[in-house]
């Protein structure tokens, strides 16, 4: 094998540890408060990409992560919006459905106009107040907002992340890799490219698989079944037994 320099910092200086980065939190620790925005990316000059993340449940070293679904809210045909012009940066909505909402919960979610076909980065809510709440956006609306709209919230993809169920679950939607343990309502970094150490099923694997999420045990991978609606997450870089981690190059979207 040819001699050749190594390092381990940063190409994107967000953050971790080492040259080339800020000073802030390492891969490998998680903390109580935000040290990144969330969503943060955090790329290696070796190809591992990380996002940082918030953990809404306990998770398992090695496991596959999924967005949690407490923040979506299905969509709404009642026609519940506050009108609102055309370069406004807040739209105010009087829903039951957010009469649980606290304050920020769907910061850095998406609101989709379904009637008109917009869609906009939530900054900030305010507190439900008899169902009613008003969304701060990062951009200006470009269409005018009737009272007559309707709307759909979208989940932010990192803020709030659990333990993957098995494909076909409700939280099946593989958005990357916990490198060590992490405790519920901790903030980490996330992996979602680059080689992975994650947990196999109760198959075998081969070198060179396709990957997909397991269609028989949470947090898992599995060999691709070949089924149509498969998405993949990865291929295997090391053939792998039963119910151990073996390294995958992830392919999650950065």
């Amino acid at each position: 094998m040819a001699t050749y320099k190594n390092h381990n910092y940063t190409i994107n200086r967000v953050g971790g540890e080492g040259k080339g980065s800020r000073a802030g939190q390492g891969i490998y620790a998680e903390s109580s408060t935000p040290k990144f925005a969330i969503g943060e990316k955090l790329e290696l000059g070796d190809g591992r990409v990380f996002r940082y993340a918030y953990a809404s449940a306990a998770i398992l070293t090695g496991r596959a992560v999924s967005t949690d679904s407490v923040q979506l809210i299905a969509a709404d045909t009642d026609g519940t919006f506050t009108a609102a012009s055309a370069g406004a940066t807040s739209i105010t909505v009087s829903d039951s459905t957010l009469g649980s909402a606290t304050k920020d919960l769907y910061a850095g979610a998406y609101f989709g106009n379904i009637t008109n076909g917009e869609q906009y980065r939530i900054k900030a809510n305010t507190v439900a107040a008899s169902n009613v709440v008003t969304f701060t956006l990062y951009d200006p609306i470009v269409t005018a907002v009737v009272s007559s709209d309707d709307y759909m919230l979208t989940p932010g993809i990192w803020n709030g992340v659990i333990t993957t169920t098995v494909a076909g679950g409700s939280y099946d939607r593989m958005v990357g890799v916990a490198p060590f343990a992490i405790t519920s309502g901790y903030y980490f970094w996330l992996q979602t490219e680059g080689i992975a150490f994650v947990l196999n099923d109760a198959g075998t694997v081969a070198l060179g698989d396709m990957l997909q999420v397991s269609d028989s045990t949470a947090g898992a991978v599995q060999t691709d079944d070949g089924a149509t609606d498969t998405v993949y997450v990865g291929q295997a870089m090391m053939a792998s037994a039963a119910d151990k981690h073996f390294a995958a190059r992830l392919n999650l979207g950065g």
